[in-house]
């Protein structure tokens, strides 16, 4: 069901063009422990007003979107949750504007599943990301992507990005989260 709509949602995006990356358990999925999750989280590089880059193309591959009011909802949230007819499946589309996201897109890796390329965040750039969260499983997210990709995964620029994101938006709590993951780093 659900490798059905990623495939689907991914296929639909890079028909339409979409710069987009998968992010959240799918991500975790693919570089650290598996962790059962009903839902596909998406990074889009897209803003809300460009709503209507995607409205087509998501109609035309079965999707629709959950809210009623979903416009009213993705300018407040900056999210637009979708569902797959034919899975049910939800999926979540975040809009991004933020310079860290775009660049992470740029980064994105392709995945092959069953023949169609999907996009993932790169291992780098989901650890940085679960690091900003900072929600308690966000972190063990981080700690497990790194101790299962050690020898594989760039360390330093794990570091560096998160000590200039924190100078970036001020915010020196996410160098205690860096440091309660360095144990993984040595």
């Amino acid at each position: 069901m659900i490798t059905e709509a990623l495939k689907t949602i991914a296929s639909c995006l890079n028909e339409a063009g979409i710069q987009y990356m998968v992010i959240g358990g799918q991500a975790v999925a693919q570089y650290g422990e598996n962790r059962f999750t009903e839902d596909i989280d998406i990074t889009l590089a897209l803003i809300p007003d460009e709503i209507d880059v995607i409205r087509g193309p998501l109609k035309s591959c079965g999707f629709h979107p959950i809210p009623e009011d979903y416009h009213s909802f993705l300018i407040r949230t900056w999210v637009l949750p979708v569902e797959h007819t034919e899975t049910k499946a939800r999926v979540y589309l975040i809009f991004s504007v933020i310079p860290f996201e775009r660049t992470a897109i740029n980064n994105a890796i392709e995945i092959s599943i069953d023949g169609v390329p999907v996009k993932f965040i790169s291992a780098e750039d989901l650890v940085i990301q679960k690091i900003f969260s900072g929600r308690p499983r966000d972190i063990e997210d981080a700690a497990g992507i790194i101790r299962l990709n050690k020898g594989r995964i760039d360390l330093k620029n794990i570091r560096e990005s998160v000590e200039a994101l924190s100078r970036e938006i001020s915010d020196s709590s996410l160098l205690d989260r860096l440091s309660g993951l360095m144990e993984f780093f040595d």
